[in-house]
């Protein structure tokens, strides 16, 4: 199957998902994250604020807070790019041309090399740790250069054989699943 396909399929078993049955999964794969050395080491971490058919982010970015964390979010820019801003409860946002909720234009960005931790969405994953976003490129993109710890959250119906991966494909380092942690050598 071609990415669009898998794409267009998972969001149907998103849709389908109900709430109960979404928040228990989250539950299980917050926990892991929590307890992975990977989190522990992270000073700066970095996620989306999430939307609908994305795992909610809100937990974690409180239980980063109470752990004294920085939570930075992104921001998108012109020619498929993306930065990151420190997120706080004051923190002005606004709404992308996507409908996304990013920092206000004004707030200065932090260096990417500040991020210790990134979490990565998407909408589906393999266990080689490629992944299918929402088809701009916005993370891949980002994450050519970056040198830090990547690791995404992935809900049962988010798991995918894998499927032909394009050059610009990055894998995310670490996997989470409701089952098991999956790491990539680096």
């Amino acid at each position: 199957m071609e990415k669009k396909e898998i794409r267009n399929q998972v969001i149907s078993l998103l849709k389908s998902l109900n709430g109960e049955q979404k928040e228990k999964q989250e539950e299980i794969l917050m926990k892991t994250l929590f307890g992975t050395s990977e989190w522990k080491r992270a000073n700066v971490i970095a996620l989306t604020l999430a939307q609908k058919l994305e795992l909610d982010t809100n937990k974690i970015i409180e239980k980063a807070w109470s752990e004294d964390k920085i939570v930075v979010i992104p921001r998108t820019k012109k020619d498929r790019k993306m930065d990151f801003v420190i997120y706080k409860k004051d923190t002005p946002i606004e709404v992308s041309s996507f409908g996304l909720r990013e920092p206000a234009r004004h707030l200065i960005a932090i260096q990417k090399s500040d991020i210790d931790l990134i979490i990565v969405p998407g909408v589906a994953f393999c266990e080689t740790g490629f992944r299918i976003g929402f088809g701009g490129g916005y993370y891949d993109r980002f994450l050519t250069d970056y040198e830090g710890e990547t690791v995404s959250l992935v809900l049962n119906e988010q798991q995918v054989e894998p499927f032909k991966v394009d050059s610009f494909d990055i894998p995310v380092n670490l996997l989470i699943t409701t089952e098991k942690i999956i790491r990539k050598i680096k």
